[in-house]
């Protein structure tokens, strides 16, 4: 069965990108290999694509400048990156900048699926939530992954927006922990060691945002149930 998603590949190494290009393509996703950054943006200009992949250390542009003038445009695309040993650092600074996930070379064949099919869910809550959302002075656009507090834009990671844009798909009603979970982080995580994930997520998205925790302007915590965001009037 086809499934949804398409999917770019870029690495400067013919062999790994026509590779992970024919295991996607087996695995039903329509994937396309590019053998530089430039041609990324390139390709980007004319068409879609919901993730990239790509790896970090390439000549000319590195996955990482490719990431930032993706950002930049921007594209409501998600991104893997794919690291060598020991770059686990700079992966950590791509997932702090929006990336959804990161491989560290060698990976098995069910790493890259996993990751893939993470990516993927995760992106189509943009899709799910389209348009401009706004609950007092929070807006945010979906569209354009931004988000703003009274006029200002605020920088959030891709998992917060994902979190933010959710709450805003149920405004005024009470999401409970397991179904963010389930539908935000795609089943990663359960019981108190899930919670404690969502509960961190939600705390620096409030910083972030200028919330309160004890006199919340947007988020209010429902106690043993989950979040809610809005309907605090």
């Amino acid at each position: 069965m086809q499934q949804p998603g398409r999917i770019l590949v870029v690495d400067d190494d013919r062999e790994t990108r026509l590779l992970l290009v024919d295991i996607l393509q087996q695995d039903g996703y329509e994937a396309l290999a590019c053998a530089s950054g430039a041609e990324v943006l390139d390709v980007l200009r004319m068409e879609h694509f919901d993730l990239l992949l790509a790896d970090i250390r390439m000549a000319g542009m590195s996955g990482m400048d490719l990431q930032a003038r993706i950002r930049a445009i921007p594209l409501d695309i998600a991104f893997i990156v794919v690291t060598g040993y020991g770059s686990k650092e700079t992966a950590i600074e791509a997932l702090r900048n929006g990336a959804s996930d990161y491989l560290e070379k060698p990976f098995t064949l069910e790493q890259l699926r996993t990751a893939v099919r993470r990516a993927l869910p995760a992106q189509s809550l943009h899709r799910r939530w389209r348009g401009v959302r706004s609950y007092a002075d929070l807006t945010i656009d979906v569209d354009a992954h931004r988000t703003l507090v009274s006029g200002s834009e605020v920088e959030l990671t891709r998992i917060e927006f994902d979190l933010l844009a959710y709450l805003f798909g149920r405004l005024g009603c009470t999401v409970p922990v397991q179904e963010l979970l389930e539908q935000v982080w795609k089943g990663q995580g359960t019981g108190a060691r899930g919670a404690a994930t969502v509960k961190s997520c939600v705390c620096r998205l409030r910083r972030k945002i200028g919330d309160d925790t004890e006199r919340p302007r947007y988020i209010r915590n429902v106690w043993g149930v989950g979040y809610q965001l809005g309907g605090l009037d």
